[in-house]
């Protein structure tokens, strides 16, 4: 049982930056009370102060490359979040639009379904290809750009 206290009092004395209130105050009055588990807690102290005293330098060409990496990184990410911002802004306009005219359209599509005197069932096919026509369109332009994109990528890469 003694061994299992020390053991929990190292495994909190290595995790110190999460332990809770309750965790803290058991640990600090084992220490009061534990010679071992202090003196071991004054160790990892001391190690602690000693590897922060060692200067650490990186090379001149290895913070500049970093930074470039940063900067490209950080232009990457303000540019897919542009995009993205665009994408959302034309979805809402068009969602709007749509909700918008397709009363109308029906009732132009019924009334030239009339005029044409054809069945119901026809224009109103009609009405669903016209609807749905734009959506199949824009995909498939937007797979052949991203195939043409990943063609592209993929023959600077190789």
């Amino acid at each position: 049982m003694t061994q299992d206290i020390h053991e929990r009092a190292r495994a909190l004395l290595s995790d110190q930056q999460s332990l809770g209130s309750a965790e803290q105050a058991w640990l600090r009055e084992h220490l009061r009370s534990c010679g071992q588990c202090r003196e071991y807690s004054e160790g990892i102290e001391q190690l602690m102060r000693a590897l922060r005293s060692v200067p650490l330098a990186a090379k001149p060409s290895l913070v500049r490359l970093t930074q470039a990496k940063v900067r490209m990184r950080a232009t990457e990410l303000r540019r897919r979040r542009e995009r993205v911002w665009l994408v959302i802004v034309s979805c809402a306009f068009v969602s709007l639009f749509a909700a918008g005219s397709t009363a109308f359209l029906w009732r132009g599509f019924e009334w030239l379904g009339r005029w044409a005197q054809v069945p119901d069932a026809v224009w109103q096919v009609g009405f669903a290809m016209f609807w749905i026509a734009p959506t199949i369109a824009a995909g498939f332009l937007l797979l052949a750009q991203g195939t043409h994109l990943a063609e592209r990528n993929g023959s600077a890469r190789g």
